[in-house]
């Protein structure tokens, strides 16, 4: 007899069950357990490294390892390579930009949600690992920079003038989509001013706020399009599946948001007719990356490097800019649209951002010769875990 394949039970299968309709309590047990254990093995690793006191494990001292190092304290020694086809950083050992930054202190407001480093009661898997003492670390996020890279890659005037005037991008998204009027205030804002009031009882039901369904349905599926060559593409994104929509349902508001952005999307079906001619893609910046497969293969990696690839430039920049300014610190962590950089305590803070804020945050011109500024969220991490957000003046 023919051997027969055994059934898969590995989360991205089980995932794609989901897109298609499937839906059972021991299916959602299933994925919540692959995503913790995923994690959670890293972490055991962790509790077998060499103490920073004594080079020593933990096993190492037997039972009594808190009298033989009263300061008894793991090191992490990550491998980071820039080993990936776009030029994304990859980190193992352990892999921390793969740990889920949801919130696990259950007395926490904001338990079970993406933390963002709000308050010092939100902890989650990354908070393992920790500066040294005398030191501190530097994160900043870059804001929304691939639709930002795609919208001036395109000359997307819309969204162009909605990232370079700090408005909701999202609320104006779901607008347009839906065929409703814009409200009269386009900032964040728009979401409790007494101005809009109107505007948000116009809905039925009236708009809830920054975390109203429809919005948080097209933000979702903006993500979920951003490199995908058919619209059925987007039933495999993350995090579509938290949307709550059958896939049928899904693909109206997929097909609703596409015909709402017909600049971007005739660029992009330039790109893919490019891509998959010639088989060679290239950033902003003049990487190179060579193109296999089929069209659909080619056009869809050959967009993903032009716009992702040069995220990954404009990062490396930075890193080189960093290494050569302030030799004494060191990376910690690259998240392709992030950075955690390490600074011992006799380097200021406000050195350091007085050096990297201009580097990070500027007016970026596409070489199709439009304009987009690059904005990014910082913060400081210090050996406590305790956490400032940090504004840099311009």
């Amino acid at each position: 007899m023919p051997r027969v394949k055994p059934t898969s039970v590995e989360a991205e299968a089980l995932q794609r069950w989901r897109v298609r309709g499937a839906s059972s309590p021991l299916l959602d047990a299933r994925l919540r357990f692959s995503e913790t254990e995923g994690t959670a093995r890293y972490v055991r690793m962790m509790d077998d490294l060499p103490c920073k006191t004594c080079d020593f494990a933990k096993h190492q001292h037997g039972g009594g390892y808190e009298l033989a190092c009263p300061k008894f304290s793991p090191r992490v020694y990550p491998n980071m390579l820039p080993t990936q086809a776009s030029g994304r950083w990859s980190t193992t050992g352990p892999p921390l930009v793969n740990f889920p930054p949801d919130c696990v202190n259950p007395a926490c407001s904001r338990a079970g949600t993406e933390h963002a480093y709000a308050t010092s009661e939100c902890w989650s898997a990354r908070d393992v690992v920790a500066p040294d003492e005398g030191w501190y670390w530097l994160h900043y996020d870059l804001d929304a920079i691939e639709a930002k890279w795609a919208a001036a890659d395109a000359g997307d005037q819309d969204d162009l003038q909605a990232f370079n005037k700090g408005w909701d991008i999202h609320t104006i998204r779901t607008c347009r989509a839906l065929g409703r009027p814009l409200p009269p205030l386009l900032t964040k804002a728009l979401h409790t001013d007494p101005s809009c009031e109107a505007w948000r009882n116009s809905w039925d039901p009236p708009w809830s706020g920054s975390e109203d369904r429809r919005r948080h349905t097209f933000k979702t599926v903006g993500y979920a399009t951003q490199f995908c060559v058919s619209p059925k593409g987007a039933l495999q994104a993350k995090g579509v599946d938290e949307l709550g929509l059958s896939p049928e349902e899904l693909l109206r508001f997929v097909t609703r948001y596409l015909a709402s952005k017909p600049t971007l999307m005739a660029r992009k079906r330039q790109v893919w007719d490019e891509c998959a001619k010639t088989g060679v893609s290239y950033t902003w910046f003049g990487r190179r990356r060579r193109l296999y497969g089929d069209w659909a293969t080619r056009a869809k990696e050959g967009w993903s490097h032009r716009i992702s690839g040069t995220v990954s430039d404009y990062q490396n920049q930075i890193i080189i800019r960093l290494d050569r300014q302030f030799p004494g610190s060191c990376l910690v962590l690259n998240s392709h649209d992030g950075l955690v950089w390490a600074f011992p305590e006799t380097i200021p803070l406000e050195t350091v951002i007085g050096f990297l804020h201009p580097l990070v945050e500027r007016d970026v011109t596409s070489p199709t010769g439009h304009t987009v500024h690059v904005s990014a969220s910082w913060e400081i991490i210090r050996s406590d875990l305790t956490r400032d957000v940090v504004k840099p003046t311009v």
